[in-house]
């Protein structure tokens, strides 16, 4: 299925509940926070008070933990990971960056912008950290594949596919000229792609990114696997890189809808009937049956929410109720999970919250807010746990997962 861009109107809401969360989740001893006060919003019975303190600690660390130059984390680890999902998070948590005011040439095309509109106490992190990651898909490196965004050692496409999401994310925000515009500067007129105004740089890196991301998926079975080329699938990395899709397509990039299509069938593909003890979850490789995990069914789930698909159709309705009655029988492991503590209650949450069924999100949401904020330090930041490569990635992921139930980001919003 391939979904058109968002209308207008759509991204008009967003970005008033992305200022809402800014005035909500800015530091209370900040003077300009308290300047742009506004009434209380009506009382959200899946945020505590608890809650809101463990983003606004956490988010601030995040802040004051980026590096010089705009990314977090290490070349030897998870530095483009860590990035992208610190940016999510500060998003998520109503830092934003808008367009500056648009200067024409006499063709009538936008020539250049004014300084981006930063709105929120943590949007100059966001600048700084979409600006190095777009840096990253736009600009051409030897030996390196074009659009692939990478600058560490462990990342790989699953890093790929968070930059390419956050990208997205921020995208939506900036706007942008015509990406065929876009192009034509820079061939015709000599222009570099350093000079184009922050939305232009933003857009186009999404566009090259989006387009590496649809030469990497295996022509077999429509995955993807860890490095950029079409040689493989698994699951984990399959969703992630349709979560960046289909978030680039809702900002208007162009997304080969047969590309999305293959990809939702690999995860079809993917659900586990045929055994007792693992039945409705979601198998690691489609072909690999015996590998069936909390996080790779949630991460499912999510995925298939996150396509519009709610059960309207009677297909998805059953994977649906079957998915989510495997991770009703593994809610207690996953809490104890220590071995992909993080991503499998971030696709967890989201899970639970878009399914929006009562008793679930009354029993299991409480649950799990409560668990991921026992590995919150006094400083905000949030513990590593086993496989977790950074205490960056902890604390964003930390931060993300108790954001869900407040929409602030798109990727979050039950359509």
């Amino acid at each position: 299925m391939r979904r058109g861009p968002a209308p207008y109107g759509t991204w008009t809401a967003r970005v008033a509940l992305l200022l809402a969360g800014a005035l909500l989740l800015a530091p209370r001893d900040s003077a300009a926070a308290q300047s742009r006060t506004t009434p209380a919003p009506a009382t959200n019975p899946l945020v505590s008070q608890a809650q809101r303190r463990g983003i606004e600690r956490g988010l601030a660390w995040i802040a004051a933990a980026q590096q010089p130059g705009g990314h977090w984390g290490e070349e030897e680890g998870t530095k483009i990971a860590d990035t992208a999902l610190s940016v999510l998070a500060l998003m998520a948590g109503g830092n934003t960056v808008g367009p500056g005011r648009a200067i024409r040439g006499p063709d009538g095309e936008i020539r250049a912008q004014g300084p981006p509109q930063l709105r929120g106490p943590y949007a100059r992190q966001v600048l700084e950290g979409v600006r190095y990651l777009a840096r990253k898909a736009w600009e051409d490196v030897p030996g390196r594949p074009k659009g692939y965004i990478q600058d560490d050692k462990v990342s790989r496409m699953h890093g790929h596919g968070f930059a390419t999401l956050a990208l997205a994310e921020a995208c939506g925000p900036l706007g942008g000229g015509d990406i065929a515009a876009i192009r034509r500067r820079l061939a015709q007129d000599g222009v570099d792609a350093s000079q184009l105004s922050l939305s232009d740089q933003v857009r186009y890196g999404l566009q090259r990114a989006v387009d590496l991301t649809e030469r990497a998926q295996d022509p077999d079975s429509g995955g993807w696997l860890y490095d950029p080329y079409p040689n493989g699938h698994e699951g984990s990395m399959t969703v992630t890189q349709i979560a960046a899709l289909r978030a680039a397509q809702d900002v208007g990039v162009s997304v080969s809808g047969v590309v999305l299509r293959r990809a939702c069938q690999y995860v079809r593909d993917s659900q586990v009937l045929e055994s007792r003890e693992l039945y409705g979850g979601f198998a690691y490789q489609k072909n690999a049956r015996g590998r069936v995990s909390y996080a790779l069914t949630a991460a499912a789930l999510t995925t298939f929410f996150g396509l519009g698909r709610y059960g309207i159709e009677k297909d998805d309705a059953t994977l649906i109720e079957r998915g989510m009655n495997y991770l009703d029988d593994h809610f207690d492991e996953a809490l104890h999970d220590t071995q992909w503590f993080y991503y499998g209650l971030f696709y967890g949450a989201q899970a639970i919250y878009q399914d929006d069924n009562p008793r679930r999100l009354s029993q299991q949401w409480p649950r799990l807010r409560d668990r991921v904020l026992r590995e919150q330090n006094a400083d905000g930041s949030f513990d590593p746990v086993n496989n977790d490569r950074s205490r960056e990635y902890a604390t964003a992921m930390g931060c993300l997962i108790l954001q869900v139930p407040l929409e602030t980001l798109p990727i979050f919003q039950r359509h």
